[in-house]
């Protein structure tokens, strides 16, 4: 068969278009689903108009019953994370829930707020702190007595002199956990031979006592399964962290008086199946940010979401110094043919409705007014909610003031939550 030059061309043009026609994105964008439809209506009725952190209080229930359900089995309490939950209504809630009145918390103006409202309380440093911070901490202390239900952590020989020297300053004795390094690799002591050097030092410092080990194993629920990586960095954990515990032992301290802290919310799943420690430490998990989005974590609820208002709505986004590439911008990409300024912006959150948004590369991350590009098919229009839900809760829960609950399809109380801190 011969073909003339014309259909060669024909051909040609039919085969480029279909190529072209396949490359050409389609468009993305989704209205919101019924149930940010129902959060937006919560939204108009209470009048909110500036970006709010909002706690869904049906699926934090149900993230604090996946929780007990694991731990019933080994009766494992649980310590909860200030950080994760910065908010005395909050931990109020879980406190009373999963009957605890232990905490880990992670710098000093913490510890304060929190050791107000439950004088009763145990509380944990879940890092170590620098003894200039922990002597200023000490000099403006009024209730010395408090000092016995705090355990500061302690990750090296050298700290500990440190801890001993200012012990021995204000003559106040000090507990002291030991921070163990069980595959992490983020500090610690990382062998029996240094635990045992650091027991002596312990020894030799009246005012010190040993409270217990910490052993943080985030890194284990990351790992991928196959070849049994998980599997094998889970066992270092449980091996290594027993043999600490039998050196504290032959040392001569009661295993039944020491705390032995380890978990998190992305491996409490698995210390459920069997531990050697004898608490869990878990915050996060009961909000369910998206870095939270992990197997051993498949059974929780996103819990928490930031909602922002839709300031301008631009039909065709122009590009600065470009406007005439905007009628080609919007015909290839339907995802270009809106554009949504928001009240705020640049937080550790990613737009989850309504669905097919993205950031404006051209603009950027702004704190002010974001720009995030869509189609006509979001149906956003001024005055409308964007909703994100965030990466992480420790930081950014301080960022809106008071958190509103949302129950029963309404935003029913606001939870003030901590001032802002290091």
């Amino acid at each position: 068969m011969s073909w003339s030059r014309r259909q060669i061309l024909l051909g040609a043009g039919v085969g480029g278009v279909a190529v072209v026609a396949g490359l050409k994105p389609s468009d993305e964008g989704k209205g919101h689903d019924n149930y940010f439809q129902q959060l937006s209506q919560a939204l108009r009725t209470a009048e909110v108009a500036q970006p709010t952190l909002i706690i869904d209080q049906q699926r934090l229930q149900h993230n604090i019953q996946q929780v007990q359900q694991h731990l019933a089995a080994k009766n494992l309490p649980v310590r909860l994370v200030v950080k994760s939950l910065p908010c005395l209504s909050l931990l109020q809630v879980l406190s009373q829930q999963l009957r605890s009145q232990r905490f880990m918390v992670f710098n000093l103006p913490m510890l304060s707020t929190v050791l107000e409202h439950y004088p009763q309380g145990d509380f944990l440093l879940g890092k170590p702190i620098a003894a200039l911070a922990l002597k200023h901490w000490l000099t403006d202390l009024t209730n010395p007595m408090l000092l016995d239900r705090v355990q500061w952590l302690v990750d090296s020989s050298a700290r500990l002199q440190e801890y001993a020297e200012l012990a021995q300053a204000f003559n106040y004795p000090l507990k002291i956990n030991l921070e163990i390094d069980v595959g992490l690799h983020r500090g610690g002591l990382k062998t029996v031979e240094e635990l045992q050097t650091v027991l002596q030092q312990l020894k030799q410092s009246p005012l010190l006592k040993l409270s217990g080990l910490m052993g943080y194993e985030a890194h284990v629920a990351k790992l991928p399964t196959a070849l049994g990586m998980q599997q094998k960095a889970w066992d270092y954990v449980q091996s290594f962290y027993q043999a600490c515990q039998q050196t504290i032992q032959q040392a001569g301290y009661d295993a039944n008086q020491m705390t032995y802290n380890s978990g998190g919310s992305q491996t409490y799943t698995l210390h459920a199946q069997g531990t050697v420690a004898n608490e869990i430490a878990i915050g996060s998990a009961f909000v369910q940010p998206s870095d939270f989005d992990l197997p051993t974590l498949a059974q929780h609820q996103a819990a928490c979401f930031i909602a922002t208002p839709v300031l301008k709505v631009e039909q065709e986004p122009l590009i600065p110094a470009l406007e005439w590439a905007r009628w080609f911008r919007s015909a290839w990409d339907a995802n270009n043919q809106r554009g949504y300024f928001i009240h705020g912006g640049h937080w550790l959150a990613q737009p989850i409705s309504p669905a097919g948004l993205r950031l404006s590369e051209l603009y950027g991350r702004s704190s002010n007014q974001e720009l995030w590009l869509g189609s006509a098919s979001q149906q956003l229009k001024v005055n409308d909610y964007l909703f994100f839900r965030p990466q992480q809760s420790e930081a950014v829960f301080l960022q809106f003031g008071d958190i509103r609950l949302y129950q029963q399809s309404a935003l029913t109380q606001t939870w003030p939550v901590f001032t802002a801190s290091a």
